[in-house]
């Protein structure tokens, strides 16, 4: 082909992948179908169509496919390539949360947490949701967890299980914790201290 073919500025490795990619979507593979909207949501080998990445993602979702179902929740609640729709937003985290996805998880706490998207404020289910993603390693989830249960203001205080929450989020790399951690610390007992650190390490 002619150097000024526009199809020239897709290398043959591009093309080729989108072939079998679309033809792996069409026969219903979720995870083809999800790589393929996010093709044609950034312009990746294909022409940019929100209309088609929208179109692929829904496919995905509707067959429960994790980071299609979270990518189509955060295009409704920012309006990117759709109109902005918080209830589709909301359902969407819901159904992904339901499904065991941390992220959701932790976006759903805080949807209850801040009365987000529709829903009343309600701490109980925050930390219920909260609780489900800090217990899958999520370090956000976990210190988040852990600043309420330090605080005492939504829920009841407890130092210990802070501690614990806190501690864990610093190990999974969130910095913010460490802080936290050695605040905690110094206001409580040491005995109580030592006791969560054997718990932890599982120590009798």
């Amino acid at each position: 082909m002619p150097d000024s073919d526009p199809v020239a500025t897709f290398n043959s490795d591009q093309l080729r992948a989108e072939s079998a990619i679309r033809k792996a979507a069409k026969a219903g593979n979720p995870e083809a179908q999800f790589r393929l909207g996010v093709m044609f949501g950034n312009g990746d080998g294909v022409a940019l169509d929100y209309g088609q990445a929208l179109e692929w993602f829904e496919k995905a979702a509707a067959q429960g496919h994790e980071s299609a179902l979270l990518t189509l929740a955060w295009m409704h609640a920012n309006g990117t390539g759709v109109e902005v729709d918080e209830d589709r937003a909301r359902e969407l985290y819901l159904a992904a949360a339901g499904r065991g996805s941390a992220k959701a998880q932790y976006v759903v706490a805080t949807m209850y947490r801040f009365a987000q998207y529709g829903v009343a404020k309600d701490m109980a289910k925050a930390v219920d949701w909260y609780l489900k993603a800090a217990d899958q390693g999520m370090p956000t989830a976990q210190f988040a967890l852990g600043k309420l249960l330090m605080e005492g203001k939504h829920v009841a205080q407890d130092d210990s299980a802070a501690l614990q929450w806190l501690s864990l989020a610093h190990v999974n790399g969130s910095k913010r914790a460490e802080d936290y951690v050695k605040h905690l610390i110094k206001r409580m007992e040491p005995a109580a201290v030592q006791a969560v650190r054997a718990q932890m390490t599982g120590q009798s």
